[in-house]
């Protein structure tokens, strides 16, 4: 069981690895294809999620999902860097990376079962992504936002806490792999976007006072 860790993070790093490519791929996409590659992104996950047939080839999957996710995080990172600046941006990145690691250690570490925070994350997630919806078509003040965000946050931590204790505690089979570490690739990804959210907005109040 433990000896499936490495494996894990070894196909994390492999995912981070291209995900990078994908961001150096997105300066040549244009700004007209994004918005289908992000789509295309949600379909990919939903297919690898939920089709058992699908995760025979969850490796190649995950890997083609990593990729399209560089891809989009180019646009991301562009308008939060004009917003933010570049400094700002990589110490919010490396904020998410201490935060991120110390939740997969208290979670892999602590000797408390997490399984029953599944359903409470899923129920707050499925609220995060219907409030996500709702925000393409209506606009909220900045102070909802930074709240939506916080919300967020610690969503993620919460599910990096709970994904961590899992593998500690659960039997991995060398087909699961890639899923796990999925798992833990969108913890962080949406970790670091809610983060990057909550400074900008908390940035437009004080910009404002």
């Amino acid at each position: 069981m433990e000896s499936q860790f490495p494996k894990v993070l070894r196909f994390f790093t492999l995912l981070w690895v291209v995900t990078a490519i994908g961001l150096f791929a997105g300066v040549f996409v244009p700004v007209s294809l994004v918005m289908p590659i992000s789509i295309a992104t949600v379909v990919l996950l939903l297919i690898v999620m939920f089709s058992r047939a699908a995760r025979k080839a969850s490796k190649s999957i995950s890997i083609l999902f990593a990729f399209l996710t560089g891809v989009t995080l180019y646009s991301l990172l562009q308008f939060y860097i004009g917003a933010l600046g570049g400094s700002l941006v990589l110490v919010i990145f490396g904020t998410t990376a201490a935060i991120f690691i110390v939740a997969g250690i208290i979670g892999y570490n602590t000797k408390r079962n997490l399984g029953n925070w599944g359903k409470f994350l899923f129920i707050v997630l499925i609220g995060v992504i219907i409030f996500s919806i709702i925000t393409i078509f209506v606009g909220f003040s900045d102070i909802v936002m930074v709240f939506a965000s916080a919300i967020g946050v610690l969503l993620f931590v919460g599910y990096t806490l709970y994904d961590m204790n899992q593998i500690a505690r659960s039997y991995i089979s060398d087909e699961e792999v890639p899923l796990v570490a999925l798992n833990l690739y969108l913890d962080f990804i949406n970790l670091f976007t809610e983060l990057l959210k909550l400074i900008y907005h908390l940035k437009n109040i004080l910009d404002r006072d």
